[in-house]
């Protein structure tokens, strides 16, 4: 099989889709047959390193340096016609595309009111609907995100599966109390609890009600946690103001969550006391998974897919407003028997999503595309 991978989300800061790719191609190179040649194709140099590769992987740059949008669907397009299948693993494919190929959607968040400015529906969505449409599969995260995609962008059943993300074995219980105690000091600045929030501060996030929550719990009980937000606030929304205002400006931290390595954030997620996503759509949460999978006790929106993820092993905020947020996570902090419960819950429940089998599945799915046989083995 000749596979070719629009991997051009590896440049720059690795999240989400990168993440998603990254650990694909990691759980391939043992996976992949003798036959078998997977071509990476992208429109920049890469700032970090890929996972050891074997010689059937090849990376290929394209030039010219055009806009990710306009790349694919002229320079990619071009160059991608003598794969067997092409997958594009981030929302979009070359329209101009006249091969077999395989699309991964992880979200349809405009569905969420808000989630985007207004000119969104008239363009990425637009995009990403047209994709969907035109792909021989569509992979989605969730059954949540698969409903959605059948009811907004109107497309069959038969054209998706759904094969769930999955949580890096790096993930899980750390019981060193130096290294626990060296983590909250290099992120906090001094050795104290913290309640945590992992992702882009989007604006479905719901970040601003997390702080008044947040506000109103220091307040409520004088718990000596700070706030920590790990991720780009690439849509700049206000924190330094609503923080003084709220009065936790000396209680919140925000980082970018630059890591040379993702399985840092293991050592978060076990130096903290609660995990929080008070998102009002999610289409998967790899954060919620790494939080199970180290035994966070966590705390999320009853939304979307944070539904299905979660299935029993967080504590549920059905309506997830400032005052039922603050509940939610005095009773997390506070009671030692729920805690206890969360996070065997959740250690339980992260046992059901493993990147090796995302990453066969997925396999099975190109396979059986290129050879012209469908969507499902």
């Amino acid at each position: 099989m000749r596979l070719g991978v629009n991997a051009r989300r590896l440049a720059g800061q690795r999240l989400g889709v990168a993440r998603y790719i990254e650990y694909l191609l990691k759980s391939w190179v043992d996976m992949i047959l003798p036959e078998d040649r997977i071509r990476l194709f992208i429109r920049e140099s890469l700032d970090g390193p890929l996972p050891s590769l074997s010689d059937r992987f090849e990376v290929a740059p394209l030039r010219p340096h055009l806009s990710g949008l306009l790349w694919e669907n002229v320079v990619l397009a071009s160059h991608s016609r003598d794969m067997d299948v092409l997958f594009c693993p981030s929302y979009s494919m070359p329209l101009a595309f006249g091969g077999r190929c395989v699309l991964a959607i992880h979200s349809v968040n405009e569905v969420q009111s808000g989630a985007h400015p207004w000119w969104y529906d008239f363009t990425y969505a637009q995009i990403y609907r047209l994709s969907a449409a035109k792909a021989d599969v569509v992979i989605v995260p969730s059954h949540s995100t698969k409903q959605d995609l059948q009811v907004h962008y109107r497309i069959p059943e038969a054209k998706i599966e759904v094969i769930p993300l999955g949580v890096d074995d790096a993930f899980r219980p750390v019981p060193d109390s130096d290294l626990l105690r060296s983590t909250r000091k290099r992120y906090l600045g001094t050795d104290r609890p913290f309640v945590l929030f992992v992702g882009k501060l989007s604006l479905r996030r719901n970040i601003p009600t997390l702080l008044t929550a947040f506000a109103s719990l220091k307040k409520r009980t004088g718990i000596p946690h700070s706030l920590l937000l790990v991720g780009p606030n690439h849509v700049n929304l206000p924190l330094t103001r609503p923080a003084a205002d709220l009065g936790i400006t000396e209680s919140l931290i925000q980082i970018d969550g630059r890591f040379s390595e993702h399985r840092e954030l293991a050592a978060l997620y076990n130096a903290a006391d609660l995990y929080v996503n008070p998102s009002l759509y999610e289409g998967f949460s790899l954060p919620l998974v790494e939080a199970m999978a180290c035994g966070l006790p966590a705390v999320v929106a009853d939304r979307a897919a944070l539904s299905e993820i979660a299935d029993g092993s967080a504590l549920m905020v059905k309506d997830p407003t400032a005052e039922a947020l603050a509940d939610a996570m005095e009773r997390a902090l506070a009671d030692h028997d729920l805690r206890q419960q969360l996070r065997s819950k959740g250690l339980m429940r992260a046992r059901a999503f493993r990147w090796t089998e995302t990453a066969r599945r997925t396999l099975e799915v190109l396979r059986h595309v290129a050879e012209g046989r469908g969507a499902r083995p």
